[in-house]
């Protein structure tokens, strides 16, 4: 077009008549009007090419874009035809995604299976058909049913537990070397499921010997508390009368919320029952569990309950064995770690001869993405307990090339 324009430039200084001028300008009109459908089409194609893009996976891209059909569970080759089957997101307030269904079908594909509670649907159907689909408004995205295994646990060679001579041996049923017998590990979180298979011992019984809970409603509530005047002297009809109010051996759901358990497990737990499973040994497979509940079934407590269940560790240390105490929870680090009653409960407990261990928190970003300084909970800024973070292990289960995030 800009060429055009040139030449009747040249052209209309050279003889410059009013013929020539309306004729270039006729010439220019007609050239724009053809032009701009030509365009707009482009442009149509480009976006939905890139909407189309957008959806799929990039595996799958890869597989239907591939001269040779992958080898992939997902895709085979039928009658010199390749068919592939994925799983469609569909974005429709048809729960039964009838139109997907249709068009899936029209493109001689099969529906393998629905999933409307999730707005999914499992569909076998011709490589070259996908995209057509994927072009639908209703359609968000597009993957290829991929393969599912199980995941091993790398906890023992990771942190060591398996590096001689601490644990000379470890499979799936069975272990040798070191395992914490008669240790105890006080688990200060959202409470423990005692009967949970992986805190048996050897002659399958519990290893959990204690469930206590310090949920004390009418406190966050601000309602009336009690006024517990009464010392609490060992073997004192006090002591007998708060153990018992606190006992939680007898609630069906030691943990509603699981994070306990999970944490016990890392602790403490053994496969004994999980012959099929990958390797679930945790760190001291035969020690011996206290749950310490202060955490409700969302995850949630107050300061006044972790401090309470952090004295009943302390008050008990000694008769229990109790070596370890883990506090997998945080709170603002708003005071001085010197002055901060939750780092003062920890580092009493440290004081004592208990191993403290805490999590570092979960705040080293902002929303935004971005690195926030100073971000370590309490009591995890104690300096005198063990602060846990997340570690990058380079995708290997090795120690040698692991660092910190």
């Amino acid at each position: 077009m800009f060429d055009s324009l040139t030449r009747f430039t040249v052209l209309i200084e050279r003889r410059a008549t009013p013929f020539l001028w309306v004729l270039s300008l006729l010439l220019l009109l007609t050239s724009a009007m053809f032009a701009a459908p030509r365009a707009s089409a482009q442009s149509g194609r480009q976006e939905k090419m890139e909407k189309r893009l957008h959806k799929m996976s990039p595996d799958l891209k890869a597989g239907l874009d591939s001269a040779q059909t992958p080898k992939q569970r997902w895709a085979r080759d039928k009658g010199g035809r390749r068919e592939v089957q994925v799983i469609f997101t569909v974005g429709d307030s048809d729960a039964d995604m009838s139109d997907v269904k249709r068009d899936i079908k029209r493109a001689g594909g099969t529906i393998d299976a629905t999933m409307p509670s999730l707005r999914m649907l499992t569909a076998t159907l011709p490589a070259h058909r996908v995209a057509k689909i994927a072009e639908r408004n209703d359609v968000l995205h597009v993957a290829p049913n991929r393969p599912t295994q199980r995941t091993a646990s790398v906890l023992e060679k990771s942190t060591g537990a398996v590096t001689s001579p601490v644990r000379t041996s470890s499979t799936k049923t069975s272990y040798s070397g070191p395992d914490g017998t008669g240790i105890g590990i006080a688990i200060v979180d959202s409470g423990v499921m005692k009967n949970h298979r992986a805190f048996d011992n050897g002659s399958a019984v519990t290893r959990v010997k204690k469930n206590v809970q310090f949920l004390t409603t009418n406190l966050a509530d601000w309602t009336n508390g009690y006024d517990d005047a009464t010392s609490l002297q060992p073997g004192s009809s006090a002591l007998a009368t708060y153990e018992a109010a606190i006992d939680n051996s007898a609630n069906l759901v030691q943990d509603g919320y699981g994070h306990g358990t999970h944490v016990a497990s890392i602790a403490a737990g053994r496969p004994k029952s999980y012959a099929t499973a990958p390797d679930l040994t945790g760190m001291a497979p035969n020690a011996n569990i206290y749950d310490v509940k202060v955490l409700n079934d969302y995850g949630f407590g107050t300061l006044s309950d972790t401090l309470e269940g952090i004295q009943w560790v302390i008050y008990h240390a000694k008769e229990y064995n109790i070596r370890v105490m883990n506090l997998s929870l945080a709170m603002d680090s708003t005071d001085s770690w010197q002055y901060d009653p939750l780092c003062v409960a920890a580092r009493s407990a440290v004081a004592q001869g208990i191993t403290v261990v805490v999590a570092a928190g979960n705040f080293g970003k902002s929303l935004f993405g971005s690195e926030v300084y100073g971000s370590v909970s309490s009591p995890g800024n104690d300096p005198s307990v063990i602060t846990v973070g997340s570690a990058n292990s380079k995708a290997t289960a090795v120690r040698s090339d692991d660092i910190l995030n």
